[in-house]
């Protein structure tokens, strides 16, 4: 199961940074360019720090789950 998660994933980042890959006419001289840099570390270190938090929510309802059985016995 997380080979296959692992492979999707693989297979979306690959799509993904083929799409968004910079191109020799890009212009580093716009206005926006800046802005867009920006907000694209802003997602990127979002995802990353959600992906972090779920982890941990997933590892402390497992614990209190443990704790409830543990309890009720």
């Amino acid at each position: 199961m997380k080979l296959a998660i692992a492979a999707m994933l693989s297979g979306v980042l690959l799509l993904i940074s083929q799409i968004f890959q910079a191109y020799s006419g890009q212009n580093h001289t716009y206005w926006a360019s800046d802005l867009i840099h920006v907000l694209a570390v802003l997602a990127v270190s979002g995802i990353v720090v959600g992906g972090f938090v779920y982890k941990r929510l997933l590892r402390r309802r497992k614990q209190l789950e443990r704790e409830r059985v543990s309890h009720d016995a």
